[in-house]
């Protein structure tokens, strides 16, 4: 009698709930809304803050004028053009030619031209934006107070290098001594003034700006 046949085992094999097709499908969706949102918050973050830029905005110091007197700054400049004195230690003064001259602005005179003083104008300028009412700036870091106390320093309005370069202007010998040096008259003035000021007294001093841009000073 021959031997029975072996017994055959079926193996049933259950399919996985996702093949592999639909597993590339939600990678990709995957990977496609990572990156997705990864651009969009960059997007959302490269625009300002309007918080921040109206902070920013509103961001400026607040300047006390010293009250000198006009002989120590404008002054100086009606001074300058009403002389017929060329500077000695040029050859060619470019002011010389129109001096003197009338003064279309009195209240604020033109810069000199001569290159040894107009390299040094700084406080020319700063005066000028102080000077100027805020309905006729655009952009100026500087607000003016007229109030010491509200200011977040006091500004010194000296044309200290305009000052020193028209006593140099008169020759070197002038300027190494204390006697006839008009210059060193006005600034012996403006210490004068601004330490018995009240804005000074407050602060020592502390507060308070100077501008000096001459090589002469250093």
């Amino acid at each position: 009698m021959p031997p029975p046949p072996p017994k055959t085992t079926t193996t049933t094999t259950t399919p996985l709930p996702c093949s592999n097709p639909t597993l590339f499908l939600a990678f990709t969706l995957l990977t496609f809304l990572s990156l997705s949102l990864f651009f969009i918050s960059n997007k959302i973050s490269s625009f300002p803050n309007p918080q921040n830029t109206l902070q920013i905005s509103q961001a400026f110091i607040k300047v006390y004028v010293a009250d000198l007197p006009r002989s120590l700054n404008y002054g100086l400049l009606d001074q300058y053009w009403s002389s017929s004195m060329p500077d000695a230690r040029i050859s060619s003064d470019p002011d010389h030619q129109i001096r003197p001259r009338p003064i279309k602005n009195q209240k604020f005179p033109d810069y000199p031209e001569n290159p040894l003083i107009k390299q040094y104008s700084a406080e020319y300028w700063i005066t000028g934006d102080l000077m100027t009412p805020e309905k006729l700036k655009s952009r100026s870091f500087a607000k003016r107070v007229f109030d010491f106390n509200e200011a977040d320093v006091v500004f010194v309005p000296f044309f200290a290098t305009l000052s020193a370069e028209m006593e140099l202007a008169k020759g070197k010998g002038s300027f190494r001594r204390k006697e006839g040096n008009e210059d060193y008259q006005r600034q012996k003035e403006v210490v004068d003034f601004v330490r018995n000021s009240e804005a000074w007294k407050r602060s020592g001093g502390k507060d308070h700006v100077f501008v000096l841009t001459g090589s002469v000073f250093f």
